[in-house]
C-alpha cells in the first residue's frame, strides 16, 4: 500500500503550525464520489422550489380576503388595504426597490421617508387621524399592522 502524503510548497513548510494542521488531514487512498449536499433537505438535493422557499422564509398565512372584502367596507378602501398588506402601494420605497434613485420624504409630515408603514401607522398626521376617528367611534385603533387595524372592524356593520 502506498502512503499518501501532502506535498506542501516551501512557503507553507516555513510555517510549522500551518504545515502540521494540513498534515493532520487524512487523504483518501481511493477516489471518493463527490456530491454537493444541501443540508436543509432530507435527500441532500437542492431544487429551485426548495431554494425559493428557503430564501423567502416562512410567513404566517393571513386570510386577508375575509379581513378586507366585507360588505361594510367600500371596495375602493378594501383595494387600498389589499395593496398595503401585499406591499404594492405606489410609494417611494417601492421605486427605490426598483433601483430608482430618488430623495424620499413624507409630504404629510416632512420628517421621514415615504413608506407604506410610515404613511399609515407612524406619520404624525396619520396617527392624529386614527386618534380622531377612534374618538368618534369610542375605540383605540392598533397601529402595528394592517391586519391588527382590520381586526377592529366589526364582522357586521354598515358602510
Amino acid at each position: 500500500m502506498v502512503a499518501v502524503r501532502w506535498r506542501l510548497p516551501p512557503l507553507l513548510l516555513s510555517n510549522s503550525v500551518v504545515a502540521a494542521s494540513i498534515w493532520n488531514i487524512t487523504l483518501p487512498v481511493t477516489p471518493l464520489l463527490e456530491k454537493l449536499v444541501w443540508i436543509h433537505t432530507t435527500d441532500g438535493d437542492l431544487t429551485a422550489k426548495q431554494a425559493f422557499h428557503f430564501l423567502r422564509g416562512t410567513s404566517n398565512m393571513v386570510d386577508w380576503a375575509t379581513l378586507i372584502w366585507r360588505p361594510c367596507i367600500p371596495p375602493s378602501h378594501s383595494f387600498i388595504f389589499w395593496r398595503l398588506m401585499h406591499k404594492k402601494l405606489p410609494t417611494d420605497e417601492h421605486l427605490r426597490s426598483r433601483a430608482c434613485t430618488i430623495v424620499s420624504i413624507c409630504v404629510l409630515c416632512y420628517r421621514s421617508a415615504e413608506t407604506s408603514e410610515h404613511l399609515f401607522f407612524s406619520c404624525d398626521y396619520a396617527v392624529r387621524l386614527w386618534c380622531w376617528l377612534g374618538a368618534l367611534l369610542h375605540c383605540s385603533f392598533p397601529l402595528q399592522s394592517p391586519e391588527a387595524l382590520l381586526s377592529y372592524v366589526p364582522a357586521v356593520c354598515t358602510s
